[in-house]
């Protein structure tokens, strides 16, 4: 399941001044020639047994002082041998991505905005053989967001969504747990305010149905193909949330497919529904 494709200078100028100073010449003869072999020893010096004339400086290559050294888990990973900017796979199949949601809570419904807001933590499950790694216990390794930013993850959003941040206290709120085989796990808290497009015909005594879906934002289906990972078991809630003015009757999963006419191409939607 996926949607559309997206495409996502550092100039350095080295402007090298020169100048030159000189003197008078004596106007007299015979004082020129000392003259000119001095200042010919002076625009003249010796580097490593070759002459090099001034005005055209040597310049010794410095080390990159932006590029920060790999961490031994990133040697480990093979980060630096693999383009991370291309799915995993590129050129074969779609790539299949799971998808589980835990509901953290539900924090309010608004029949004014008609929208309502929930935190959640979304997990994200797919395999990516240029992450494999030698293991002789053949456990996983967890990271948090530093190499997130280093390697491919999948490119999720909530359609209809207002507003969403991630959790950042104490630190960002993201997991990446790496297996020997290549298989990962990415988990983020999550905060989401989405559209409940709501009919308050029949109000106080209204049902509706919200909806919070998940899509990816530039894969269509030939490249990404998302699937809840645990079937209608991939929306789980704490028994505990409730609201004080709404009735939560059920959570549950459902699976479509979008069409964007400006890309031509079919795209696989997942979506969790909420009714109240």
């Amino acid at each position: 399941m996926s949607t559309m494709q997206l495409e996502t200078v550092f100039v350095f100028i080295c402007v090298c001044v020169l100048g030159a100073a000189g003197r008078s010449a004596h106007r007299r003869g015979p004082r020129q020639e000392p003259y000119k072999q001095s200042r010919l020893r002076r625009e003249t010096t010796r580097v490593d047994g070759g002459a090099q004339k001034s005005g055209s400086p040597i310049f010794r290559r410095s080390p990159d002082m932006t590029k920060s050294p790999m961490t031994k888990s990133e040697q480990l990973l093979r980060i630096d041998d693999h383009d991370f900017t291309m799915r995993p796979a590129f050129g074969g199949p779609p790539i299949p991505v799971g998808v589980d949601v835990q509901v953290e809570s539900l924090d309010t419904i608004s029949e004014a905005d008609m929208d309502f807001t929930m935190t959640l933590y979304l997990r994200h499950y797919w395999k990516d053989e240029r992450l494999s790694f030698q293991s002789s216990n053949n456990q996983s390794m967890t990271f948090d967001s530093r190499l997130v930013k280093k390697i491919w993850v999948p490119d999720m959003f909530f359609v209809h969504s207002k507003r969403s941040f991630i959790h950042d206290t104490t630190t960002d709120n993201l997991m990446l747990r790496v297996y020997p085989d290549g298989n990962v796990l990415y988990s983020l808290r999550v905060t989401v305010t989405a559209m409940c497009n709501m009919d308050l015909s029949r109000f106080p005594l209204d049902t509706q149905t919200c909806s919070l879906e998940i899509e990816s934002y530039a894969y269509t289906d030939d490249d990404l193909m998302l699937y809840w990972k645990k079937g209608n078991e991939s929306l789980n809630t704490d028994d505990k949330i409730s609201l004080s003015q709404f009735l939560i009757q059920k959570f549950h999963t459902t699976t479509k497919l979008a069409f964007y006419s400006s890309t031509g191409n079919a795209s696989v939607l997942s979506d969790a529904r909420l009714n109240v």
